[in-house]
């Protein structure tokens, strides 16, 4: 798993940003749409789990264009190439039901507190999902179906704690920038559903995220990657074993083609570093490669860029030694 970026205000291409708009509306049309039918379903008080209606479509568009324009074909959490098949618009957090593991093995449902509009006081239910996520990008990445099975991450989605509707004050969330801010309840002032990075802060998620991660939640600093393809948690973390056990990357098989990976690196590489001109360095091919790897343009670029450092360290070693 490797950290990817992707901002859409970045986007150049005349004809991509126009696709871009057009799709946000769609998603933005969809959101309102599921949001109001959540209300409605809390303020009629039913015993009847929320089941909403979705449109399938948008994420699945959204899956498509992400594959092409932001993970290089790659599924986000094991960088196995995706070929053969469309893959999986996979949501980290679940659109509908919500499970984490048990203590004793098997997966059990989430319970959390949802408002109650009659009396003004929040009740435990079964987690409705996070609905409002459904079609939001930040929440959307490619996924192979293997990452995103009954085996795999699925409807998994281990937290700390877990959150709905969260009640803000309206100065503090008007200052946030519109990527930040909340959405407001129609129904409900002072209740908002918050958005990726402010649930992650608020719930402590247990599964790595590798689109837009940042300081302490993102994959470096979880995983790291050895010889022979092999993976581990950094200082036992919680994070980082976790996210090896859900989307199974201790998977023998995804272990060998992960050390093939890093041995196509270490052929390429050190065939570019046999062309290396000291005098300049800035133009360098292995310099190209290795920023082709940085950003996850290969299958398995963490692996690679993880055995580079093994390779470095081993390289300075030896120096010392001679």
């Amino acid at each position: 798993m490797i950290g990817m970026t992707f901002d859409p205000a970045a986007i150049q291409d005349p004809d991509q940003q126009a696709w871009w708009q057009t799709w946000s509306q769609r998603a933005e049309t969809a959101t309102e749409k599921v949001v109001d039918s959540f209300e409605e379903w809390l303020d009629s008080e039913s015993e009847t789990p929320f089941d909403p209606k979705f449109d399938t479509s948008i994420w699945k568009d959204l899956k498509d264009w992400l594959l092409a324009n932001v993970f290089y074909q790659k599924c986000a959490y094991c960088e196995r190439e995706i070929s053969g098949y469309y893959g999986d618009a996979e949501h980290y957090r679940p659109k509908g039901a919500v499970k984490r593991k048990k203590p004793g093995g098997g997966f059990e449902r989430i319970d959390v507190q949802l408002l109650n509009p009659k009396g003004g006081r929040f009740v435990t239910k079964t987690h409705p999902g996070y609905f409002w996520l459904a079609y939001d990008w930040r929440n959307l990445v490619p996924s192979c179906v293997f990452c995103n099975s009954g085996q795999g991450k699925n409807e998994r989605f281990d937290a700390q704690r877990y959150v709905v509707m969260a009640k803000c004050k309206k100065q503090e969330t008007d200052a946030l920038s519109p990527s930040l801010r909340p959405r407001q309840s129609k129904k409900w002032p002072g209740y908002y559903y918050l958005t990726p990075a402010g649930l992650d802060a608020r719930e402590s998620p247990l599964l790595l995220n590798p689109l837009n991660a940042i300081d302490e939640r993102h994959p470096s600093k979880h995983l790291r990657f050895g010889v022979r393809g092999t993976v581990t948690a950094v200082d036992g973390s919680t994070l980082g074993s976790t996210s090896i056990e859900t989307f199974q990357l201790k998977n023998d098989r995804l272990r060998v083609a992960r050390q093939q990976a890093q041995e196509t690196f270490r052929s390429k590489y050190y065939d570019a570093m046999r062309h290396f001109d000291p005098l300049d360095p800035q133009n360098s091919e292995a310099r190209e490669i290795l920023n082709e790897y940085s950003r996850g343009r290969w299958p398995f670029s963490a692996a690679a860029l993880d055995y580079h450092k093994i390779l470095l360290g081993a390289e300075a070693t030896l120096d010392a030694i001679v």
